[in-house]
């Protein structure tokens, strides 16, 4: 199983609103696409301004990525699965020696990021010290 990052521009879909945990909704697949997999845990990260970069929730991959014709890209199917209560910002992330490796600070130009083990557990870490619900990794809740 893999673990992503998905990120999107506010003014694409703004996460404030759009996570509806049990809805679906499909996101650009532009990178690692032969990785992806129906169960896969997807992170969700705004981009923009630093009022409110950072994480909103997380979900997971429902389907294979598959062509869009109306789009330049590849779609995948996800589910929301937890929207957090407060968004946990970029800037609280950023001084985390391990998190601050991940690809969304250093070239988050993309909309498809992969983690590594370290970002994985760091991440979990920190949205258990914030007493939101932590991905089990088989799409479940702990």
């Amino acid at each position: 199983m893999n673990v992503f990052l998905f990120q999107t521009k506010p003014e694409r879909l703004d996460l404030r609103s759009a996570i509806v945990p049990g809805e679906q909704a499909v996101w650009y697949a532009t990178r690692y696409q032969t990785e992806m997999a129906p169960g896969d845990l997807v992170y969700l990260w705004m981009s923009g301004d630093e009022h409110f970069k950072g994480l909103y929730g997380w979900g997971v991959i429902t389907s294979k990525p598959y062509p869009k014709a109306d789009w330049d890209s590849h779609g995948v199917d996800i589910e929301y699965r937890v929207r957090f209560s407060k968004p946990i910002k970029a800037s609280s992330l950023e001084n985390d020696p391990v998190l601050a490796k991940m690809l969304v600070f250093r070239a988050p130009h993309a909309s498809n990021f992969l983690l590594d083990a370290p970002a994985i557990k760091g991440l979990s870490k920190v949205i258990k010290d914030r007493r939101e619900k932590v991905p089990n990794f088989q799409g479940a809740v702990e």
